[in-house]
């Protein structure tokens, strides 16, 4: 896999020496401890191996005033993972740095980085990647109810060798006019976005020209919700030959507090983007996401979650020529909390995942269960 230089853990040790001089630590320490079994350690469609598995993760996070003016917001996540198989470290690391440039001028700088393992169609088995992310958002106030934004991004992902064809880089311009509705209530915003992705080993790119209108609105203390819905130009091109069409967007979000020991939210998306298999230059993606949580008791939470992922791809996206093709994923998580104490937690934790894709190889199933040992400082 390519190594890429990062610019957090430069820019973190810069100004992590200046904050503690001060004296000031404003930072938590979270470390979980698992012991599991996973029952399809390869994600094989066809050698279901299992095995027991450790996983160790640590969260530092920490919020700071530089300046008057100036403010950093740190998190990193750290996953020690040991199984029959391989032992591996996997950090992921977000920084952002806000800067009042003036009044009316706010410049926000973020890098956002993250390592972890995935599968592919037509290659049963798991395989690293990292995806950076560069941003620039700078924001002018216009008015006391309008804002005026430039969103700017770099993103790059790459894959092992195995499946390197899904190694992509990704620039993002956009303009956002937000303007408050009803303050405190109702806000709505007109997107222009522009996305072009080069896919670095093979001859295609996908590029995206999207306008989209938002609202934003919160009925009351326990309900709030947003909808942004637009078109998207779209065009793809491999081998020196290119498709385009019109596309709808459409994305809505919607989250019920009933009481102080319930939240629920949901969210649905549809969307032509980047494509996710490398035969493919784009794909028609609908999402579901769905999460609950709820405190049985003083020491007793609950919660879960879950995503449903249909993504169809058409023949005319195909680069070798072929038909076309679809992927359906579901992924479930539940999570079970007791607080022993101020600090300490125990956690009974189960994931499943199920992929099926239309050329019926790399399907599978994969069931996860653990137990862990958290604790906060």
């Amino acid at each position: 896999m390519k190594k890429r230089q990062l610019l957090i853990p430069v820019m973190a040790g810069l100004i992590v020496g200046h904050i503690f001089a001060e004296g000031d630590r404003p930072f938590t320490v979270v470390n979980t401890l698992r012991v599991g079994y996973d029952d399809n350690l390869n994600r094989n469609s066809a050698d279901d191996s299992t095995s027991a598995y450790i996983q160790d993760v640590v969260n530092l996070a920490f919020r700071a005033a530089l300046s008057d003016r100036t403010d950093l917001l740190f998190r990193s996540n750290f996953t020690f993972h040991s199984d029959d198989d391989r032992q591996k470290l996997d950090p992921n690391i977000y920084a952002i740095l806000s800067h009042s440039v003036s009044p009316r001028l706010l410049i926000q700088l973020s890098e956002m980085y993250m390592s972890d393992y995935t599968t592919a169609a037509n290659a049963d088995g798991r395989y690293d990647y990292f995806k950076n992310t560069l941003r620039a958002d700078p924001t002018y106030v216009l008015s006391s109810k309008d804002r005026l934004s430039v969103p700017l991004s770099y993103t790059t992902k790459q894959h092992e060798s195995d499946i390197d064809t899904l190694d992509y880089d990704m620039y993002t311009a956009g303009l956002s006019w937000k303007r408050d509705l009803s303050p405190q209530r109702t806000w709505a915003a007109l997107h222009a976005t522009q996305i072009m992705v080069d896919y670095d080993n093979r001859d295609s790119s996908f590029d995206s020209t999207r306008l989209t209108t938002e609202i934003s609105h919160t009925f009351n203390p326990q309900w709030q919700g947003s909808i942004e819905a637009g078109l998207s130009f779209d065009e793809t091109s491999f081998q020196g030959e290119s498709s385009s069409a019109q596309n709808p967007y459409f994305r809505t979000t919607l989250a019920y507090e009933p009481s102080p020991r319930t939240r629920l939210s949901g969210e649905f998306s549809h969307q032509y983007r980047e494509s996710d298999n490398s035969l493919y230059a784009g794909e028609t993606a609908s999402e579901i996401r769905l999460a609950a949580q709820h405190d049985l008791t003083a020491k007793i939470m609950g919660k879960i979650s879950a995503r449903f992922l249909d993504a169809q791809y058409d023949s005319i996206d195909n680069e070798i020529g072929g038909g076309g093709s679809d992927t359906e994923r579901l992924d479930f998580e539940a999570l079970l909390q007791y607080k022993l104490n101020r600090i300490n937690f125990l956690e009974l934790r189960l994931k499943h995942s199920d992929i099926s894709y239309g050329s019926n190889q790399g399907d599978y199933d994969q069931n996860m269960i653990d137990l862990g040992w958290r604790v906060e400082l």
